[in-house]
This record gives C-alpha cells, structure tokens and sequence, in this order.
C-alpha cells in the first residue's frame, strides 16, 4: 500500500470513528444551577401566595397566625427541595426512566423531613384549636402510632409537590441533554465531512505527481535538458502553492485559476504548440468561492485526453458565469477527430470533483459531463455562488 492509500485509509477510518453515534455523559444531563434553584424557589413562593390567598379569599379564621407558621414550612419546604436537587445532581443514570426512578425515590425520605416539620410547626411548637382537635381524633384512631400516621398522612399529600418538581428537574435535564447530544452530533459529522474532503483532496496531488514525472521522464529521454529543467521548476512552483493550502480551504476563483495556471505553465512545456487556454470570466466573480484545486482534476482531463493525443493546436476554454444564485464553471476541450482515442480513464478524477462539490454543498451543487456540440468535451460543475468575504 502506497503512502496515498494509507492516507485515504486512514482517512475513512476517521470518517467512519467520527460518524458514529457520540457517547453518553452524566454532565450533559444536569441543570444549570440558577435554573434549578430558581425554579425551587418559584415553586414554594408560588405556593405561600395561592395558599394564602384562598384563605383570604375563604374568609379562614386566624389567618395572621397562619402566616407565620406558613412562611417557616414554605422556608423548610425549599431546604428540603434543595437537599432532593443536591441528590439528583450526583446520580444520573444513563436512561431517562431509570433517572426519572431514581427522582421519585429520592424524593421519598425527604418528604417525609418535610411532613415531620410540618407537624412540628403547626402540631407540637405553634399549635392552633384546630390543631389540637386534629391530634384528639388520631389519638383515637390510632392510639399507640398516631404520631407516624400523622406524619404518613402529611407526606402522602406533599409527596405529589415533591414528585412534581423532581420529575421537572429530570425533565430539564434530559432536554440539556439531548441538545448535548445534537452539538456534539454536528460537530462530529462536520469532522467527518472535513476527513472526507483531505481524503479526496489527497487523491488529487498523486494522480496529477505521477502523470507530470511521466512526461519529465519523457523529456529526459529525449534529451530536451532546458524543456525538462523549466518543468521542474514549474512543478515546484506548483507544488509549494498546492500543498501550502488547506485542503478545507475556499479560496476566490482568481486564485484558483492562478493555480491552474501554474499547472497549465508545466503543460505548455510539454505542448509548446498544441496548447491553447482561453479564460472567459465576469469581473464581478473574480472574487466567488470555489473549494481549492477544484479545477485540476478538470484541466488534467482535458490536457490527457484533448492536448496529449492530437497533431495540432487545442484549445482549453474556462467559462464562468452566475446563474440562479450559483457559480457555474464551464470548462471545454478540442478533441482532434484524426487523433487516436485514447483509453478511458477510471472516472476517479471527474468523480472526486463532483464527490467534493457534494460532500461540502451537498444538493445545491453538481458537476456533469459530456460531449459538447461541436464535437469536443465539456465540463460543467455548479455550486452556491459567495464572494470572498463569506469564503
């Protein structure tokens, strides 16, 4: 396996590593502190006021009384509901029904705190008449447990408030988590789409190294030495400004027509006379986005199948034009009827263009090909259209 290969390789194992669903974390599933506390205190305020505000409204005796001896169990109410947050904060099982067990249990010892204080306030401490008269009749009922009765009595009532807010609690932090999830999820498919991009980025240098050191080992043969040493230079040119990009990179068409034409400078010294490039392109799109070497796969083509083969004088034209909101690129190539046909290729170069094009736009862009009008071949990819500034 060659060094390209194992880099594609190593590439699609990347791509494959990064695509998989993203690990599950205890963190995610908790809720920011000011939320949680925030929504405690909401609850037991909320409480205080309905509560007494019926009463008022009801017209119940001993209200001012009341008042006092609420605001100390809607005080204990929040302790204890802070305690239960404490307890949830520091157990997070994976799945959101055994999180949702875990609230409802909890929640459990905690009422029963809250119930004892209850009593304690309005029972044993602070009692009132009706109190008292609440206690006469457990005794009677129940006189040797009473007291625990009357402390199940209260908790099985608070523990619908209790159970309320630890089910939202659990609620909230299976939403953080799932949004967790969905960030880290996008992140992971954009690292798997920018594996993909170098992996085929990396198809493009090799292809284009080995056809290029072919014909300098032509020339040396022929024993053309200054043809030979202008194209070393011209690969070395081309190679420092290639391989100094980002293969992510967007770059404006400008400059990547100016790398082609580097490209196109190590062609012409193997075509001198053959070789004919006509660039056509609007000003204002001088400055339009296109993924870097983009074209070379375009251009190798044309120059292999349309300058290589033929006796006379070919022409390379590159078209680019705005269309609907996208960048369109034309590229066309003379094809010498009395030439020799060449094998065909394996696809791989015009394949990897329009898998680029894809990969990074998806749908909104394409590449296609054929045979043009007048005989010759033609290219022809489209893409979102942006200027440089939103490269």
């Amino acid at each position: 396996m060659n060094m390209s290969d194992r880099k594609l390789a190593q590439s699609d194992r990347r791509a494959r590593f990064l695509a998989t669903a993203p690990d599950w974390r205890a963190s995610d599933a908790r809720v920011n502190p000011r939320v949680a506390i925030g929504s405690i205190v909401a609850m037991w305020v909320l409480y205080f006021l309905i509560t007494t505000g019926l009463a008022m409204l009801a017209g119940a005796p001993d209200q001012w009384e009341y008042l006092g001896r609420r605001a100390i169990v809607v005080t204990a109410g929040i302790l204890c509901t802070f305690v239960l947050y404490q307890l949830l904060q520091r157990t997070q099982p994976q799945s959101f029904g055994a999180r949702l067990a875990a609230a409802m249990g909890m929640a459990i010892p905690l009422v029963l705190i809250y119930a004892a204080i209850n009593l304690a306030v309005f029972y044993h401490f602070l009692p009132l008449e009706d109190s008292a008269k609440s206690i006469a009749e457990m005794k009677t009922k129940f006189p040797d447990s009473w007291l625990v009765m009357l402390i199940l009595d209260s908790a099985i009532r608070w523990y619908f408030f209790f159970a309320v807010w630890a089910a939202l609690y659990v609620a909230f932090g299976y939403a953080n988590e799932m949004h967790a999830v969905e960030r880290r999820a996008d992140s992971y498919r954009i690292e798997a789409q920018n594996a993909q991009l170098r992996a085929l980025h990396y198809q493009v240098n090799p292809h284009f190294l080995f056809n290029t050191l072919n014909s300098l080992s032509t020339l040396v043969l022929k024993g053309s030495k200054a043809e030979a040493e202008t194209m070393i230079m011209n690969l070395s040119s081309f190679l420092r400004s290639s391989l100094a990009v980002d293969p992510e990179q967007l770059v404006s068409l400008d400059e990547e027509i100016a790398l082609q034409r580097l490209y196109l400078d190590i062609e012409q010294t193997r075509f001198p006379d053959r070789l004919q490039v006509e660039v056509t392109m609007p000003k204002d799109l001088e400055h339009a986005c296109v993924p870097v070497l983009i074209l070379q796969p375009i251009i190798e083509n044309a120059i292999k199948y349309g300058v290589a083969p033929s006796k006379g004088t070919i022409a390379i034209r590159l078209t680019a034009s705005a269309e609907y909101g996208l960048l369109v690129l034309r590229i066309e190539n003379d094809i010498d009827p009395k030439a020799p046909v060449p094998a065909s290729g394996t696809g791989l170069g015009l394949g990897n263009v329009r898998e680029r094009l894809m990969t990074r736009y998806g749908p909104s862009a394409g590449c296609e090909w054929g045979k043009s009008d007048d005989g010759g071949f033609f290219v022809s990819l489209w893409l979102p259209l942006a200027q440089q500034g939103g490269c």
